[in-house]
């Protein structure tokens, strides 16, 4: 066991604080530098539910033939198929699959791998929030390393317009998001571990 001694835990917590600090700036200026690029074509789109948007965006990529079928994660149990084409006139259920099974991203996770072994699925159009992104697609590759995830960031529209973003719940959804993100990256580095031992 490494023994600090009492001297250097003031500078052991200041650079831990530091090292997360820039950590956060990193990932802030990854999740809100994501882009698209309309010519990646995937097998499939899948969309995580639980932000303002991104059904709606989901269904327009799989309406422009981005790909063709789409799995809807997370969907709410009293949702009907029906109801969602009334929500969503115009969308093809014949291509899309309604995940009824997670209620949190890890599980979305694991239905999205799920479908995608079913499906034989090489390459997902992965639509959520820009917060959300990242930490998406580490618990997803986890499940199914050898899936190619491309991003596609739902940003508010506002984004467009001000940077008044900052002073809203965006600022504080990132701000939690980039630390959920370094849980599941220490929790999947430790499950590497333990499987490589």
């Amino acid at each position: 066991m490494i023994k600090i001694p009492l001297s250097l835990i003031p500078y052991t917590l200041i650079l831990m604080l530091s090292l997360w600090v820039i950590g956060f700036c990193v990932f802030g200026l990854y999740a809100l530098g994501l882009k698209y690029t309309p010519t990646e074509k995937t097998d499939a789109i899948v969309v995580l539910t639980g932000g303002e948007d991104r059904i709606a965006t989901a269904l327009t990529l799989l309406a422009e033939n981005q790909a063709d079928r789409l799995l809807i994660s997370g969907v709410n149990r009293n949702v009907s198929p029906t109801e969602l084409l009334h929500a969503h006139p115009g969308a093809d259920l014949n291509r899309i699959t309604l995940g009824y099974t997670a209620q949190n991203t890890r599980e979305n996770a694991q239905e999205t791998a799920d479908w995608i072994g079913r499906q034989h699925i090489g390459s997902v159009l992965l639509v959520t929030s820009f917060y959300h992104m990242p930490r998406s697609i580490a618990e997803i590759l986890s499940q199914t390393p050898n899936t190619r995830i491309i991003p596609y960031p739902v940003f508010p529209r506002s984004f467009e317009t001000s940077i008044d973003w900052i002073r809203t719940r965006h600022a504080w959804l990132l701000f939690v998001e980039y630390n959920k993100f370094i849980i599941v990256q220490l929790k999947n580095l430790i499950e590497r571990i333990l499987k490589n031992t």
